[in-house]
């Protein structure tokens, strides 16, 4: 059995997690004014840099410098999961093009709206030059993303940067409910960390990833997948879920979003929550079911050994 250590953390999003401890202990619920609790960015990026930097790119690069800060080593690959990347830049790139009056259109604004800008501007602020790589596959995204992390580590990687990150801006909601679910208030997010096949200090690590683009039966899904980690849903400490799942009374359930709020990378906040919890509750497995969008499963099993 693989193991994949997380060695270090670094959550900004709209509950107080950015160099805290243990966010499970303080958690709220989120009501509909909720705002995301901002680090002072300063600190990390030079005021000149950080004016040109939208939301998720600020969010990206500083929850990534700040795992950096907390390890001993480089990275040797990063692996960065967007669901809608950055948004903010991509409304400004097509304001520009419908309102612009001249034959030439400055390229800035198109080259800060791609996916993975976000990965390109770690790899700048950090001055790493190692296997870089963005995944945006919708809300499976950040699976997708740690999927590939862990590759990185089964070919001998030691330490690899994976998170996903995504931002709200108020055209959003106009997509709601066809397209994002409206069952939260749309919300903006970060989450980075950095795994290993080396133990951590806290012994807690993603055992298996699971996606499936085509779920038509979740509940056997879900069955198969523990079954193939040789556990039982009565192993199952907590499920963080996107939704109401639960097997029984055994386990705690908690629906991630209510914490999160609505953002396609929410799933990376839910590992963060669930490393805290086994951390914190000295428990040893925690399932992450992400169903947020119809026929898409994304499933995570933490395990502390």
């Amino acid at each position: 059995m693989n193991m994949y250590f997380i060695h270090t953390i670094a959550s900004i999003s709209h509950q107080d997690s950015f160099q805290v401890p243990n966010v499970f202990e303080q958690l709220e619920k989120l009501g509909d004014d909720s705002d995301i609790v901002s680090p002072n960015y300063k600190e990390y990026v030079p005021p000149t840099a950080l004016r040109r930097l939208g939301p998720v790119l600020r969010m990206g690069l500083t929850a990534s410098i700040e795992c950096r800060n907390n390890v001993d080593a480089d990275f040797d690959a990063i692996s960065v999961g967007t669901a809608l990347g950055c948004l903010k830049d991509t409304e400004k790139f097509l304001v520009t093009i419908h309102t612009t009056t001249s034959d030439f259109l400055s390229p800035t604004a198109f080259i800060q709206s791609t996916h993975n800008t976000i990965g390109g501007q770690i790899s700048l602020g950090l001055k790493n030059h190692a296997y870089n790589m963005t995944h945006t596959q919708n809300n499976l995204s950040f699976e997708v993303a740690l999927i590939d992390a862990m590759m990185c580590v089964n070919e001998g990687k030691q330490n690899v940067l994976v998170g996903a990150a995504d931002e709200k801006i108020d055209f959003l909601a106009q997509a709601q409910p066809d397209l994002i679910p409206d069952t939260h208030p749309l919300t903006s997010g970060a989450s980075f960390f950095v795994i290993s096949p080396k133990k951590g200090k806290t012994s807690i690590g993603v055992r298996d990833v699971y996606t499936n683009f085509n779920a038509t039966n979740s509940d056997k899904d879900i069955q198969n997948f523990l079954s193939k980690n040789d556990i039982s849903t009565d192993d199952i400490n907590v499920i963080l879920s996107s939704s109401e799942q639960s097997f029984s009374d055994k386990q705690e359930t908690l629906n991630y979003l209510d914490y999160s709020g609505m953002h396609y990378s929410a799933p990376a906040f839910a590992l963060h929550l669930a490393h805290d919890y086994l951390l914190s509750k000295d428990k040893q497995l925690a399932l992450i079911i992400n169903d947020m969008c119809p026929g898409r499963l994304g499933l995570t099993l933490v395990q502390k050994q």
